[in-house]
């Protein structure tokens, strides 16, 4: 068995059928990072026998794994990610070009993932991988990136071979914010000149652990909630009269690479925020800066669209 580093390790996505029944990875995802470990909790016997040592046995309790799992987002690929971060689905297109429109699906047991990976040394899968929290930064003179926190369940040994496809990643240069009064009024809105956007979804997963197993019978989404932050240079008071006022705004972060063209259409992936309310504001001070702003804002669920945040994706690929 020879050393090997770790940009060997190939990481999979598959989408489960059965929640929790391990399938075979069908997209392979080029990773920028990746935080792994198999997890195993043990519980020690501390009772006393006789002697001053204080334990004589111990035994495993729970076996999980833990994921980090940061890549530049793809257009292709990033459908693994957001249809485990919202639960729902609908896929319109044809050849060539294909809409995916993302919801949140209000239920608590969103749809699971198979993480496949392989390296030098093992080829395995990891049944019902599910996102506790996922961050897309958008920075300039990068790629757009995401990170997600994963927990699933353990191991199980498989066969894997590692083969990438041509995907379209997303640039810094491709992103655009907007901010109206409501959803409609980001059709027609002029773009925000930011500097840098993060968004977080958190989904607050729970183990359900259960007698009988050392490993979770499931992780299950809890309460759902977002939040936003934006730099932008300072050049007037908009932003902090918003935020002094507690004024609620839809927003619109749209992400298309217009140089390429799929049939008609870009790669593009567009989430809509139908109600938003900035929590926190802050400007540097430096002597010797551009003063810049920083924005964070709590997205609320809109009573009247009915939803807090939907997605469309655009890309080349029609089913997974």
């Amino acid at each position: 068995m020879g050393k090997y580093i770790w940009r060997k390790v190939n990481i999979w996505f598959g989408k489960e059928a059965t929640r929790g029944t391990a399938v075979a990875p069908d997209l392979r995802c080029p990773k920028a990072s990746l935080d792994f470990e198999d997890q195993s909790e043990k519980v020690i016997d501390e009772s006393s026998i006789g002697v001053i040592e204080d334990s004589f046995d111990g035994h495993v309790v729970k076996q999980w794994a833990e994921w980090n799992f940061e890549c530049n987002v793809y257009a292709n690929a990033i459908w693994y990610i957001l249809l485990n971060l919202f639960g729902s689905v609908a896929t319109t297109g044809s050849t060539g070009e294909y809409t995916h429109e993302f919801s949140v699906d209000e239920t608590n047991q969103h749809q699971s993932l198979t993480i496949g990976l392989a390296d030098d040394t093992q080829d395995r899968q990891f049944p019902l991988a599910m996102i506790d929290s996922a961050e897309i930064t958008a920075e300039t003179w990068n790629f757009v990136t995401i990170s997600s926190d994963f927990r699933s369940k353990k191991w199980a040994d498989a066969s894997l071979t590692p083969s990438y496809s041509n995907d379209f990643a997303l640039l810094w240069k491709h992103v655009q914010v907007y901010l109206a009064d409501d959803l409609t009024g980001l059709d027609s809105a002029s773009s925000i000149q930011a500097t840098q956007v993060t968004l977080t979804i958190n989904k607050n997963l729970e183990d359900v652990d259960v007698l009988g197993s050392v490993q979770p019978l499931d992780f299950c989404n809890t309460f759902f909630n977002i939040e936003w932050s934006m730099e932008l240079l300072w050049d007037d008071a908009t932003y902090k009269n918003i935020y002094m006022d507690g004024v609620k705004k839809a927003m619109r972060i749209e992400i298309v690479d217009n140089d390429t063209t799929l049939s008609t259409g870009h790669p593009t992936l567009i989430f809509d925020l139908a109600n938003v309310i900035m929590t926190e504001y802050a400007k540097n001070q430096d002597n010797n800066s551009l003063i810049r702003q920083t924005l964070t804002f709590r997205w609320l669920y809109s009573m009247t669209e009915n939803s807090m945040i939907t997605a469309k994706l655009i890309n080349s690929q029609s089913a997974y």
